[in-house]
């Protein structure tokens, strides 16, 4: 009971407290500004807003008939456009840092990981608006890239896009973050690159990786892999595909957050289109968290 100490709170508004303290984040943008309503209580509304998978209008709604102003100590429930303004008032870095919060709290270090990509579609504005109105082209759907942990199944850093940019960008930036807490890494042919490989090895993180053949080399030298740089010959050699098999476990997250907490967003502009689902991972985080404590719980008392 003594390890379980630091939690001893397991349901979603004391866990949405604790990350919110962690990232030392602000009660408030002023000293000036009105006391109704604090940061907390707006994150914490957009967040359950997010676990509920409901509009604005039908989220606030929803809250006031189950009473919950009374659990945030307000007098009444905020309006609908409250949130929104809000929403497009936040940075989305402040949220990407909520998520990252989450493993400390949980104390995980020395953690194996999982990084892939998935997309959200985006269903306002329609594609078909935007392309008849504005006579663009955009993504129709909002590039997400999660980093997990294998053994928590908890997303530890993500990355949202908006653009055609490739999700191996992101391998570096996502690791830089948790590289003193990551002891191995494992990544689809999408990552291949020597560059992310180099990056692992000099801070002593294990990495697994597929090596990609070229269809020419192949033809050429038949069905013996034939790599010339020194640095693809060791990746060859280190990988173990009994350890790279364990990267299903990443599918496992992204369609468990896609079935329970939606696989869309219903935001109009791309920003606000990655907060939401931002949101959506730190919803999703608290969910594990919490399951994991009741399960300690019930395991250690």
């Amino acid at each position: 009971m003594n390890a379980l100490y630091p939690i001893q709170h397991s349901n979603f508004y004391n866990l949405c407290l604790k990350v919110f303290h962690e990232i030392r984040f602000p009660m408030h943008f002023s000293n000036f500004s009105k006391k109704m309503y604090g940061n907390f209580t707006h994150t914490f509304l957009l967040i359950y807003k997010e676990r509920l998978n409901v509009s604005y209008r039908r989220f606030i709604e929803i809250a006031s008939e189950n009473n919950l102003q009374r659990m945030l100590c307000i007098k009444r429930m905020p309006h609908f456009t409250t949130l929104q303004k809000f929403m497009k008032k936040m940075n989305k870095f402040i949220f990407e840092k909520m998520v990252r919060a989450c493993y400390k709290i949980m104390n995980l270090t020395k953690m194996n990981a999982s990084i892939d990509g998935t997309g959200f579609s985006n269903t306002n504005p329609s594609h078909h608006y935007i392309k008849r109105v504005d006579s663009i082209k955009v993504r129709n759907y909002t590039k997400t890239v999660f980093l997990t942990d294998n053994k928590t199944k908890l997303i530890l850093n993500i990355a949202t896009h908006s653009d055609h940019s490739h999700e191996t960008l992101d391998f570096i930036p996502l690791v830089r973050e948790l590289k003193n807490c990551l002891s191995l890494i494992l990544a689809d042919k999408g990552y291949d690159s020597v560059k992310n490989r180099m990056y692992c090895w000099k801070n002593n993180i294990e990495v697994h990786i597929p090596v990609r053949e070229w269809k020419q080399l192949r033809q050429r030298y038949g069905h013996k892999v034939y790599i010339k740089n020194k640095y693809r010959k060791r990746a060859f050699k280190l990988f173990d595909k009994g350890k790279y098999n364990y990267r299903n476990l990443v599918e496992s997250v992204n369609s468990a957050i896609k079935r329970t907490l939606g696989g869309y967003v219903n935001s109009r502009y791309p920003e606000q289109q990655q907060k939401q689902v931002t949101l959506k991972a730190i919803a999703y985080n608290l969910e594990v968290m919490n399951r994991c404590i009741n399960i300690w719980l019930f395991i250690y008392c």
